[in-house]
């Protein structure tokens, strides 16, 4: 269990300091420690920050609410903090990964388990119309009985276990790209399929699995001993947030929202939930009610920061995406603000729309102080390193590329 105040020594300028999250919570040695890196979620949030933020914010025995979960790390980092949690999200897939991140180990024999895969009769078939466009032909018969196996298992744990080296191995043999983004195809993704027909194939697959499972197990190990408290939680994936209530009063809010030009995570993780067996018209609704594609009725920005990067933005489809994320985003918040009871922890990135900066921080903390919170604080990280590819120059602008290089922990109190 992490407990303890924890308290930032660095002097405060202007009401924001610089800091490093990883060196203030060495409990948590890195950012894939434990179940924190089972599997690669667009935009994760970061352990440590969530691990500082509830030591110094808050105390055990405290409720959080996080609306845009996403990979579900503030539940898993709740645990370690003795707080109840409530986690939200449009991705159905939350509730999957984060059963996985918080289960105890078992004992699994791994090899008895991957035999009975491969003389599983069983098949599984998605319902998806380009399935063939993103798996070769030669493997879907392999996969067609992988995933059919795991539909068959009548024990959760091994269900779980299964799960995340079913799901990298699917990807692996797909022509995805996952050094990006978005489930896109590349000449290096073809490569490797071109690499893998020429090679044994169906045992590189039940190798895969089978180191997967000695992996996760591993993990889930090391996430015991940093000692998770026995609280409770309440996990709605599938759900518009900004359209859900929140049933009892909270402590604490904390949430890192998505970004402002790069919030596809249905789009990024639809393969998985193909295979999950999710229907492609389920997926491609959801798809539609992320933001910027939501037709997000007007709500009111309390910002002059706001107002003033609006103005300068000139491009009408710029702006249509400007106005949909902060409608989205504050309407969530602000709606979620009137049953949080003391904090409201918000970590965002500052951003640009065709090199206008558009602080995140400064717009979300002028819009909340008009509604009576108190500007304890803002606490300001630098990005050590991304997980996909990065550009000089913007793919879209041409122009150099001066996304996130920082991110930012805003701190709110109720007054």
């Amino acid at each position: 269990m992490i407990v303890g105040s924890k308290a930032v020594t660095i002097e405060s300028i202007g009401g924001r300091q610089a800091v490093i999250f990883r060196d203030l919570m060495p409990e948590i040695p890195s950012t894939t420690y434990a179940t924190f890196g089972l599997y690669k979620y667009p935009a994760k949030f970061i352990p440590q920050v969530i691990a500082y933020a509830l030591s110094a914010f808050g105390r055990p025995g405290m409720s959080v609410i996080d609306p845009f979960a996403g990979y579900g790390t503030v539940g898993t980092v709740a645990k370690l903090c003795g707080n109840d949690y409530e986690l939200w999200d449009l991705n159905p897939l939350l509730k999957h990964l984060h059963s996985v991140a918080v289960m105890r180990p078992i004992e699994i024999d791994a090899d008895a388990l991957i035999r009975k895969m491969s003389t599983c009769t069983s098949k599984a078939f998605p319902d998806w119309q380009n399935i063939s466009y993103w798996h070769p032909e030669e493997f879907l018969t392999l996969l067609y009985k992988a995933w059919g196996f795991y539909d068959t298992l009548d024990n959760e744990d091994l269900e779980k276990i299964l799960l995340i080296p079913l799901l990298k191995a699917t990807h692996y043999f797909s022509y995805n790209d996952e050094k990006r983004q978005k489930l896109s195809r590349s000449p290096m993704a073809n490569n490797r399929i071109n690499r893998l027909l020429n090679q044994d194939w169906e045992q590189i697959f039940y190798t895969m699995i089978v180191k997967g499972i000695k992996q996760v197990l591993n993990k889930l190990i090391e996430y015991q001993n940093l000692e998770p408290e026995n609280v409770n939680s309440i996990i709605r994936a599938g759900i518009d947030s900004s359209n859900t209530k929140l049933e009892v009063d909270r402590n604490i809010l904390i949430t890192s929202p998505p970004y402002l030009q790069a919030q596809e995570y249905i789009r990024a993780t639809k393969m998985d939930l193909y295979w999950l067996g999710y229907k492609e018209n389920y997926i491609k609704e959801l798809g539609k009610k992320e933001f910027p594609y939501q037709d997000v009725p007007k709500f009111p920005i309390n910002s002059k920061t706001y107002l003033d990067c609006l103005e300068n933005i000139k491009e009408s489809h710029m702006i249509k995406i400007f106005e949909r994320y902060f409608y989205g985003v504050l309407k969530t918040l602000t709606q979620l603000q009137e049953h949080i009871t003391d904090k409201l922890l918000l970590f965002v990135g500052p951003a640009t729309i065709r090199t206008i900066p558009i602080p995140i921080d400064q717009i979300f903390t002028e819009h909340f102080e008009s509604l009576g919170w108190t500007h304890e604080i803002t606490l300001i990280d630098t990005i050590v390193s991304r997980g996909m590819f990065f550009y000089k120059l913007n793919p879209a602008t041409g122009k150099k590329d001066n996304r996130m290089s920082t991110e930012h922990l805003v701190v709110l109190s109720r007054q």
